[in-house]
């Protein structure tokens, strides 16, 4: 009997329509399920005293709901544990979840029958340093991005692969991607697509202040050094995943390398990469052009 625990993001999901639809399948077969206290209480289950931490340790899958800020959130805790995660698309894009509301029943089903691949991600663990001391160590399936803080002066970032010095990038920041977040934010740079299951790190400058500055990619087993330029007298950034922010300043290091290990995510459609980045992000775009020709109108 499997232990599936849900999460859900309650701005996504206000009034738990979906997130009992799920649960109410999952108890349909009589396994276990572990939800947030709060939701549990909502709708109606016993013993449901269970923070994050519980669900997490007892779950052998979870489930969220929400979308891929969500998924996010929920990877990089699942990560350290290596339990297979399948999240169900309540936002707009959905880009990283399997799972649309429409197809909850059958993915539930697909689920409790064991009927799942397991498709494993690469994750990219960074490090903070100053001078010899670490400030932080944190994980992300997408990207780490460095960037400059409130005011709109431009950062110095001295780059290297290992220790063999790249460029010195002027401009907003740069982001450090894997495969899984070629599709984010270094898209939106103009850094190149990606399929996910490749082992390499893309670095993307953003805003560059220099013509000739593109992304690159370098080899997985690779670690890529940032310096921030010593002189540098205001707030800078790193943000991991969009989800932890850590403030830096001149002279800080942020080293990214390939994570040990791996996410682990669940597969019930045979729908590959290329398909879904046709149907995500050309249908979005698509939609939004509809919308600004009726507005216009």
């Amino acid at each position: 009997m499997k232990t599936i625990g849900v999460i859900t993001n309650r701005d996504k999901d206000h009034d738990l329509k979906y997130t009992r639809m799920l649960i109410d399948c999952i108890l349909e077969k009589s396994e276990l399920v572990r939800v947030a206290s709060d939701a549990g209480k909502e709708l109606g289950l016993e013993a449901s005293e269970n923070d994050d931490d519980v669900i997490f340790n007892q779950s052998d899958i979870i489930i969220c709901l929400g979308g891929d800020g969500t998924f996010l959130k929920v990877a990089r805790r699942a990560y350290l544990k290596g339990i297979p995660i399948l999240g169900i698309n309540l936002g707009s894009l959905g880009f990283l979840t399997e799972v649309e509301k429409c197809e909850i029943h059958n993915a539930a089903d697909l689920i409790m029958d064991g009927k799942y691949d397991i498709e494993d991600r690469m994750m990219l663990e960074a490090t903070i340093w100053d001078g010899d001391k670490m400030i932080a160590r944190d994980f992300a399936l997408n990207d780490i991005v460095i960037s400059r803080g409130a005011l709109s002066r431009i950062l110095h970032l001295r780059t290297y692969i290992n220790d063999d010095f790249v460029d010195s990038f002027p401009g907003d920041g740069l982001i450090v991607s894997s495969p899984t977040g070629s599709t984010a934010y270094s898209l939106s740079v103009g850094g190149p697509i990606v399929e996910p299951d490749i082992d390499l790190i893309i670095v993307s400058p953003i805003c560059p202040h220099i013509l000739y500055s593109r992304s690159f990619i370098t080899a997985g087993s690779r670690v890529v050094k940032v310096v921030v330029e010593e002189n540098y007298g205001h707030d800078a950034m790193v943000t991991v995943d969009g989800q932890m922010g850590y403030e830096i300043r001149g002279g800080f290091r942020i080293e990214v390398r390939k994570a040990e290990h791996s996410v682990k995510l669940a597969k019930i459609t045979s729908r590959n990469f290329f398909n879904i980045l046709r149907t995500k992000i050309y249908d979005r775009g698509e939609s939004l052009r509809k919308n600004e020709v009726q507005q216009t109108r």
